[in-house]
């Protein structure tokens, strides 16, 4: 599985909250372990995941988080904006263009344009040769929560399907051929082991199927550790609920429900998505710190190897 690492692009997809981004940073580590120069590239990132790039804040610009590992957060319109910038190439103009109140409410109404331009900076730094090496070994885009995120992936053929030949139409062929290209590029989706978000996962992997984005496993994250389970388990078997219980039995009985829902959902997720199925821990704590990240990433480093 380690040819993961291998990839010149990674997408990590999934809806909100299923811990995309603590995916796409993992990742990211254990690539820059290998000696790989990594870029994580996250999409509005809220300040809680500093936690674990050790207090960092990160921003538009590229910032190392650890040697071989940098980390950016992109913005849609800085994002827009800097591209408008590439294509003008004179900083008076890109003011001239930028600073007006009417073009910039202009652009705001064109759909897509801002997510463009997000797609294009991340797999820039992919594509880029500065003296015949690319920036980065490997770039991991931590492209935005399903349905919005499918939309961003499948851009740039919507573009070559409808935009007339020019620079534009160009770039956006040759993000088709990088993104299009298994050797090259890799659809990672994430979830959690839930009814819900497995179905979801689910339809969103037929979409990517849909637009021919490579894909060949998916990260199961948040997933109770099954050596938790004792002989009181048996005492739950074909058990409805927890009606009628002693008190003292309530929260066993309810762990025993909640594993045997999770093992449902893995075994579904691993039916019907035909892939590769990891997983990850739940980790104690409200939140993720820079602890339960290292824990993580042994974890997907094991996995991985």
């Amino acid at each position: 599985m380690s040819d993961l690492f291998e990839k010149r692009f990674v997408v990590v997809a999934g809806k909100g909250g299923v811990g995309r981004t603590t995916v796409s940073l993992l990742i990211g580590r254990c690539a820059a372990a290998r000696g790989k120069r990594t870029l994580v590239c996250l999409v509005g990132a809220p300040p809680r995941y500093q936690e674990i790039l050790g207090g960092l804040a990160v921003g538009m610009e590229a910032r190392g988080v650890a040697p071989g590992f940098d980390v950016i957060n992109l913005d849609p319109v800085s994002a827009r904006e800097e591209y408008g910038l590439m294509i003008l190439k004179s900083p008076a103009l890109h003011r001239l263009v930028f600073g007006s109140r009417i073009v910039r409410a202009f652009l705001d109404a064109v759909p897509g344009l801002a997510e463009w331009a997000m797609l294009g900076k991340a797999t820039y730094h992919a594509l880029n040769r500065a003296g015949g090496r690319p920036d980065y070994d490997l770039v991991v885009f931590d492209s935005p929560a399903t349905g919005h995120g499918l939309d961003v992936l499948s851009l740039p053929a919507a573009i070559v399907a409808s935009v007339p030949a020019g620079h534009i139409r160009d770039e956006a062929l040759e993000r088709v051929r990088l993104m299009g290209d298994p050797r090259r590029c890799e659809v990672v989706p994430v979830t959690l082991p839930e009814e819900m978000p497995a179905s979801e996962v689910l339809e969103l992997i037929r979409g990517l199927k849909r637009h021919g984005l490579p894909m060949k496993r998916i990260v199961v994250n948040m997933v109770d550790d099954a050596r938790h389970r004792c002989e009181i388990d048996a005492l739950f078997d074909g058990r409805p609920g927890i009606g009628g219980l002693e008190p003292w039995l309530v929260p066993a009985a309810t762990a025993v429900a909640r594993r045997r829902a999770q093992e449902d959902s893995l075994a579904r997720v691993a039916s019907e998505s035909r892939l590769e199925v990891m997983t990850l821990p739940a980790v104690k704590g409200r939140s993720l710190d820079e602890a339960g990240f290292a824990l993580l990433s042994r974890e997907l480093e094991r996995q991985l190897s």
